[in-house]
């Protein structure tokens, strides 16, 4: 029998973004679904990188252009403007997606580390999306209306509440958007698929029959890496327990699994 602390029903789906990562419209589209599938309040939050802040305090701070390579000094004024600029450009699209699918949102904007405020926020009611930055892509006036939802759906799951979070928020998207489900179990052990399949099922009842299950010996980025690349997966759902808390490691999943990332609290 699951955990009840496994069944808390998520509330909200928090859309973290931080320049110059604001063209990232994967993340707004995987929320976008997730939101719409789970009926999940919107929460945006846009933080001002402190790094970017107090570099462009420094007398000495230049910035070179890209098409001219003329050279010019950075203004600190400019950057907070530009900032400011930025978050009303998220709050808007929010405020679309919010409207589009009838669901309470907020927005707000802060100071600090991204990863560190977005951890902060998790919870068991809530969750995160983020996402590596697109090679190509702009913010258009709707944000991620429009955009397709997920098809391959990768989760991780163990045996904690919040593992069993991740995997009921996943099964459940799975369920309302179609898109195929693979289920990864965690396991040192060589157990055979069957009996994986088996604990699988009974711990996600109403599971649909084309559902995958996978053994992970661990959930280092590189076995996360190469499931979600041999998964082909469009989404990526961890709890906090697979899910790195620290910076480079954090910035190193994005990198390599190459597709949005959920993390459930």
């Amino acid at each position: 029998m699951s955990d009840p602390r496994s069944e808390v029903a998520l509330r909200r789906i928090l859309v973290a973004i931080e320049p110059p990562t604001l063209t990232e419209q994967p993340a707004v589209a995987a929320a976008r679904e997730l939101a719409r599938s789970l009926r999940l309040e919107l929460v945006g939050l846009f933080v001002e990188n402190l790094d970017l802040l107090r570099l462009a305090a420094l007398p000495i701070a230049r910035e070179v252009g890209a098409a001219s390579g003329a050279v010019r000094s950075i203004e600190l004024t400019d950057v907070e403007r530009s900032l400011r600029v930025q978050a009303e450009q998220v709050r808007g699209i929010l405020s679309s997606l919010a409207a589009e699918l009838d669901l309470p949102w907020s927005f707000r904007v802060e100071r600090g580390d991204l990863l560190e405020r977005v951890l902060a926020e998790l919870s068991e009611t809530a969750a995160a999306v983020f996402a590596p930055a697109p090679r190509k892509a702009h913010i258009t006036p709707h944000g991620a209306a429009g955009a397709t939802p997920p098809r391959r759906i990768l989760t991780i799951l163990d045996s904690t509440p919040a593992g069993m979070r991740a995997a009921n928020a996943a099964q459940r998207l799975s369920l309302t958007s179609g898109a195929a489900l693979s289920v990864a179990i965690v396991s040192k052990e060589e157990t055979p698929l069957g009996p994986l399949a088996e604990k699988v099922a009974k711990s996600l009842p109403g599971l649909r029959g084309d559902t995958k299950c996978l053994r992970l010996a661990d959930t280092s980025i590189d076995t996360l890496s190469e499931v979600a690349r041999d998964t082909a997966c469009d989404l990526l759902v961890l709890s906090t327990n697979a899910f790195p808390s620290e910076r480079r490691a954090f910035r190193a999943l994005l990198r390599r699994v190459r597709c949005p990332v959920a993390v459930v609290g």
